[in-house]
């Protein structure tokens, strides 16, 4: 039992090791990707469809490294969930990801700050901004990610049916 604790203590470290390994976003892109993404436009929200989504991709000088930026915008009055217990009846956001091949997570999501509601509830609420930065390599032509938000928005009186929004970005 010791040598197998060993073994996979071992096996554990060398996984660690090899994931942590891949090479990270330098500053200097990871400045650009916030200036794209504080240029992002999103259409305003309507009433009709309280939360408005927009994406794109940036990529490094040498284009080995891509960061996918989603823009939302939630109408004022509503809100959509960060987190939800599971004794509640909401529905929680999910980021939407599909990768072609040759592209590798660097990061998870980087999310906004959520805001504390009722119940142990947070939701978001406003512009919102997600990011998550990719290695690429050996890139077929045509590649696209899609990458969107599935959530369900809700104001003060009722709550909309579950949506989901994904922008199909290329390559």
């Amino acid at each position: 039992m010791i040598v197998f604790k060993r073994y996979a203590f071992i096996l554990f470290m060398i996984l660690g090791v090899k994931s942590y390994a891949q090479k990270q976003p330098d500053t200097g892109f990871t400045k650009k990707v916030e200036k794209a993404a504080s240029a992002l436009k999103v259409k305003s929200p309507v009433i009709s469809d309280p939360v408005s989504l927009n994406a794109q991709v940036v990529w490094n000088d040498n284009k080995s490294q891509v960061a996918v930026v989603i823009k939302v915008k939630v109408l004022p009055g509503w809100h959509i969930y960060a987190y939800v217990p599971k004794n509640q009846p909401y529905i929680q956001s999910k980021m939407v990801l599909e990768l072609p091949k040759g592209v590798t997570p660097l990061s998870e999501w980087t999310k906004p700050n959520s805001y504390p509601y009722e119940d142990n509830i947070f939701v978001y609420e406003g512009q919102m901004l997600f990011t998550r930065y990719f290695s690429v390599k050996d890139l077929g032509t045509g590649a696209k990610i899609s990458a969107g938000l599935f959530y369900q928005t809700c104001d003060i009186r009722q709550c909309l049916p579950p949506n989901t929004k994904v922008k199909e970005l290329k390559l």
